[in-house]
């Protein structure tokens, strides 16, 4: 599902229903419409989730396939949970707010974090892949984010930017990869500009649905419209180097 957000000029009502009963007030008044994006199914990703060495098998795949769609962990860095995750990606975009964080008007308006709202149209087994403007010193997720994306059932979240609240989100064992650690919250100076839109994340270019697979060595995003090829390609590649490993002789001891 792909929402736009089209802020709004009622600045009277802090929570504008959206989807039924799901409702966006973590920032300013908007109007989110929806748009579906293709599922992969389940027993697939789960068998992926299963493999060693993913992310540079996946790395490998593609490079075959002519993508350039692979995050080292020296830029994301896996900084709680289990380190596996395999999922589709729900994208968040924010960028800077226009307006001081200590402007009086801004101070008294509702956070402009949305990724609660995001949250409560995944599926499970969503990865929440957050673009933070390029502000990496500022938090975009803490604890309540964190518990928030485990009631939605997300098998992780990437952020290129900060987070903070560590110690909580490590006692919840939710997978975060993220830029940074830092103290500062992002609910002033940041503003929710889309969600399932196309963001930038280790420097590339996610869209919503894309397949994140993410491991402690690194970050892979598969386009959608070739993760059904990439899949296969994974399982085979792994399967061979298996077999290899298998069949070679060990080195005699030193």
């Amino acid at each position: 599902m792909s929402l736009t957000i089209v802020p709004s000029r009622d600045q009277g009502n802090p929570l504008i229903p959206v989807s039924g009963d799901v409702g966006v007030g973590s920032f300013e008044p908007g109007v989110v419409t929806p748009a579906e994006f293709r599922r992969l199914p389940r027993q697939r990703l789960r068998a992926v989730a299963e493999l060693t060495g993913l992310s540079s098998t996946a790395s490998d795949v593609l490079d075959e396939l002519g993508f350039a769609l692979a995050v080292s962990s020296d830029v994301l860095a896996l900084r709680t949970g289990p380190a596996r995750v395999v999922g589709q990606a729900l994208t968040i975009r924010y960028l800077p707010e226009r307006r001081s964080s200590s402007h009086p008007d801004l101070r008294h308006t509702p956070s402009r974090l949305t990724h609660h709202a995001a949250f409560a149209v995944a599926q499970p087994g969503d990865v929440a892949v957050i673009e933070v403007g390029g502000m990496p010193a500022v938090s975009v997720l803490g604890g309540i984010g964190a518990q928030s994306a485990i009631r939605a059932g997300l098998a992780g979240c990437i952020v290129d930017g900060g987070i903070r609240d560590l110690e909580q989100i490590q006692s919840m064992g939710l997978p975060v990869w993220a830029r940074t650690l830092t103290p500062r919250t992002g609910k002033w100076r940041v503003e929710a500009v889309a969600i399932n839109q196309p963001v930038a994340c280790g420097g590339v270019q996610v869209h919503a649905g894309d397949l994140v697979i993410a491991d402690e060595t690194g970050l892979c995003f598969v386009p959608i419209a070739v993760a059904e090829v990439a899949i296969d390609r994974i399982l085979e590649v792994t399967r061979q180097e298996a077999e290899q490993l298998a069949s070679s002789p060990h080195r005699p001891p030193a």
